[in-house]
């Protein structure tokens, strides 16, 4: 180009310029943004895969079984428990007691997996929640919602 073709393009206005400068932050925003939606393959998942014990539903409450050979036999053990309500977390947090939290994240609903170091792991985005289901590390703000539960002679019941 030469400087005579350069003299005929018009210079853009104050308002075509203010309109390109925001789409381009607005494109740049969204580009460092996209990449912390949803799981990738970075996602916290150090955590080892908690282990799935057996539960009879009759109505609203869920018992589980203790045998010597369940994850549920000491303390400081963890399990996930599927029923047609849902699937639950259920830690044995002493000899005479237990605690139940739904599987779900509070941060978007992913389902909780992990366990490691007494803490439930979100596996999408990290979140922990202690065996009660608060919050120990987020993103997710909120805590797992909790469910009665009673341990009665090796048999854990849940009202769900």
């Amino acid at each position: 180009m030469n400087q005579t073709e350069d003299r005929n393009v018009p210079a853009p206005t104050r308002r075509e310029f203010c309109v390109r400068t925001c789409q381009a932050v607005s494109l740049l925003t969204i580009g460092a943004v996209i990449p912390g939606c949803g799981g990738s393959s970075t996602s916290p998942s150090s955590a080892p895969a908690l282990p799935s014990v057996a539960g009879t539903l009759v109505n609203r409450t869920l018992t589980i079984t203790v045998d010597a050979a369940s994850p549920l036999a000491a303390v400081g053990g963890a399990a996930t428990v599927t029923a047609s309500t849902g699937t639950y977390l259920v830690a044995r947090t002493s000899q005479s007691a237990c605690t139940t939290v739904t599987a779900v994240c509070t941060h978007e609903g992913c389902a909780v997996t992990g366990f490691a170091n007494s803490l439930y792991v979100c596996p999408c985005h990290g979140s922990e929640f202690s065996t009660t289901g608060a919050v120990v590390q987020g993103p997710a703000a909120a805590a797992l919602q909790p469910f009665p539960t009673t341990l009665v002679n090796n048999v854990v019941t849940i009202s769900v």
